[in-house]
């Protein structure tokens, strides 16, 4: 009769664990970003506010598929108390490169949001940070590209008012402080873009708009050959070897 209380009782516990996995639902408008075998999500929107302030991470060493949402490791971190955004971008920076930075983006009305969130992912906790001196304007629909030396650079964007400027700012993840910088030979205004740290140090910013919507920035500035057409509301990574599955064969592309 014990054994057979403690196999229900078993039963009852994995039925539980099961049925209580943690399932974001679809949205759009979040932020992203990896961190070793962790991938972190933050934000977006899916018709509910709710969304908005939710803060999760897939763990992409446990293999799982598409096709079973309660196989995929979903971690929920909502009960942090992260920021509530969405147009938002995160980057990683620290000393260790653990930490993640939240910059910009929209909040309900009646919220008011600092412009960097910072999250230390080893004491899994928010870090609230004052910027005093040169900071930048408030701004979202912005994508921040980060380096090895703990530097953020943030371009551009649309603040509250809908009025954009070409203005290049620099977050220091060590020092937690703000410069502008002098770069020449800026590009227009822009957002909605996407923003690409190259292996050389350059950064490549693809697409957007300038301006209006339906200004868009062409793909093919400064690049010969085939382009695709103007966009924005997009993604980007820069990856130097990758694999494609097409019709049950694996073709692996080197990308120069």
């Amino acid at each position: 009769m014990l054994l057979l209380n403690f196999y229900t009782f078993t039963f009852l516990l994995n039925f539980t664990f099961t049925f209580a996995a943690f399932i974001p639902n679809g949205r759009i408008y979040h932020s992203s970003v990896l961190i070793g075998d962790k991938l972190y999500f933050s934000g977006g929107y899916n018709n509910s506010i709710d969304s908005m302030s939710e803060f999760f991470y897939l763990d992409v060493s446990k293999p799982f598929t598409t096709t079973d949402n309660v196989s995929i490791p979903w971690i929920d971190l909502t009960y942090t108390s992260g920021p509530s955004k969405i147009e938002a971008t995160a980057c990683t920076g620290g000393k260790n490169n653990d930490m993640i930075f939240i910059f910009g983006g929209s909040s309900p009305p009646t919220v008011i949001q600092s412009f960097v969130n910072p999250f230390d992912t080893n004491k899994q906790q928010w870090i609230k940070i004052t910027s005093v001196g040169n900071i930048p304007s408030y701004r979202s629909y912005i994508s921040c590209a980060n380096f090895d030396n703990g530097l953020i650079a943030i371009f551009s964007g649309s603040n509250p008012s809908n009025t954009i400027t070409n203005d290049l700012w620099i977050f220091n993840t060590l020092t937690l402080t703000w410069s502008l910088s002098n770069a020449t030979n800026a590009p227009l205004p822009i957002y909605v873009y996407c923003a690409i740290t190259l292996s050389d140090g350059n950064i490549l910013y693809i697409g957007g708009y300038s301006k209006n919507i339906t200004d868009y920035v062409p793909m093919n500035n400064s690049i010969s050959g085939p382009t695709p057409s103007a966009r924005g509301y997009f993604s980007a990574v820069l990856i130097m070897l990758f694999s494609i599955k097409f019709l049950n064969k694996c073709l692996s592309i080197k990308v120069f």
